[in-house]
């Protein structure tokens, strides 16, 4: 037991191995998630093997052992032949069993432990079912729709996912409603396991109001992940923050040339790049008056904004600022919003016209805003506490749980 957070870390965790593409480093996205989740797990239980891109040592679990098995070349899956070479690491990944065996060395595991996305998961089902050793298995997105490989691979991988999850011992989905939608897709039930938030993460009480009385400007902070379906969407609040006299400030991996296309609708952006979690909480504190969740209404994007949910909801209700989500009736976040109403002011319909209808709301109502950022820290604790989530996995592995009411919380 680490006395200082109430975590369990000792007696019962099984010798686990993780395999995956998704990096175990303290960053961004899927791997916060996996670091806070192995933050505190006894190093000599635990061995990594990267798959994908591989973490950074600074970033890395402190004594844990990481081994690079990387499936596939950058180049190629960077290239126009992306979608058949997908399609053909994931038809050849489970062949890599006696590759992963044979990096293990004096370690013997007795779990594993994956994240179904890229090429790293199917090896991981394939060596739990040469070794008999248990699979416990993270999905955090739709990545059998998600994965970009050819035409002639899709079914295949669909098949293939719906297999591995049905035989997987655990089966932890990143939101109720990914456990819902795969139930239905796959007939077999799953497990809720919010991201959580790391040990020792700074939370705030609601911060009081600087914005209507005496100051004209309203900052909306963002920090998160980039690409096109997030830039879709701060294209519309650059759309926006004229009709509100608004301004941005992002934290995250946003690219020049993603920089340049928001800056180019509008001027009143401000990057400051990936930081520490911790540093962008205070950041977003300090700076921001509303948090923006953006989701997208693309409809190739919806089947993935049903069931994904944005990790950034932890660390934000812990902000103490209200919380403004935009994105289609049936994504995640608008669903999360709704079901704990009044956690969240939503918007709905695409457009930058109901953005700035709803920022204005919120300014003009001091009230409203300090409800609102009182009920984030207040489902976000419920939600996403640290100490309730490491323990709810550990659960998953095995270890009987010493508090089921923080059990069922992060169910949600």
């Amino acid at each position: 037991m680490d006395p200082a957070h109430g975590v369990k870390t000792d007696g019962g965790l099984p010798h686990l191995l993780y395999i995956g593409d998704v990096p175990v480093e303290a960053s961004h996205h899927g791997s916060a998630l996996l670091y806070r989740m192995l933050e505190h797990y006894p190093a000599d239980r635990l061995t990594v093997i990267e798959c994908g891109p591989p973490s950074r040592p600074e970033r890395r679990l402190a004594g844990v052992r990481y081994v690079a098995l990387p499936i596939g070349r950058r180049r190629w899956l960077n290239s126009r032949c992306h979608a058949l070479y997908s399609g053909w690491l994931s038809l050849r990944a489970s062949t890599r069993v006696s590759d992963a065996l044979a990096q293990l060395g004096d370690f013997r595991p007795t779990a594993v432990l994956t994240v179904c996305h890229g090429y790293g998961w199917l090896l991981a089902a394939a060596l739990t079912q040469r070794s008999g050793w248990p699979l416990h298995l993270i999905v955090h997105d739709d990545w059998p729709r998600l994965s970009g490989v050819a035409q002639g691979f899709q079914g295949w991988l669909e098949r293939t996912f719906a297999t591995v999850y049905a035989q997987a011992q655990t089966r932890l989905c990143v939101s109720p409603f990914m456990a819902e939608e795969y139930h239905r897709r796959y007939g077999v039930a799953g497990d809720v396991l919010y991201p959580f938030r790391a040990i020792g993460c700074p939370v705030f009480e609601a911060k009081p109001a600087r914005a209507a009385a005496g100051r004209d400007e309203v900052v909306i902070g963002y920090g998160g992940n980039s690409g096109p379906e997030i830039t879709a969407c701060l294209k519309d609040l650059a759309g926006a923050l004229g009709a509100v006299n608004g301004r941005v400030v992002v934290f995250g991996p946003f690219a020049e040339r993603e920089q340049r296309e928001l800056l180019a609708l509008s001027p009143s952006f401000t990057f400051r790049g990936l930081v520490p979690y911790q540093e962008m909480i205070r950041g977003l504190r300090d700076e921001a008056d509303v948090l923006f969740v953006p989701m997208a209404f693309a409809a190739a994007s919806r089947d993935n904004m049903i069931v994904s949910f944005p990790s950034k909801l932890a660390d934000y209700t812990a902000v103490g600022l209200p919380i403004l989500v935009y994105g289609p009736p049936y994504s995640s976040a608008v669903r999360w919003a709704r079901m704990h109403a009044p956690v969240a002011e939503v918007v709905d319909a695409a457009g930058p016209a109901g953005l700035a209808a709803a920022i204005q709301r919120l300014m003009t109502d001091p009230v409203r805003r300090r409800r609102l950022a009182e009920r984030a820290l207040e489902v976000g604790a419920a939600c996403f506490g640290a100490a309730a989530g490491c323990e709810y996995f550990h659960a998953a592995l095995g270890v009987p749980a010493q508090n089921q009411s923080g059990r069922d919380a992060v169910r949600g």
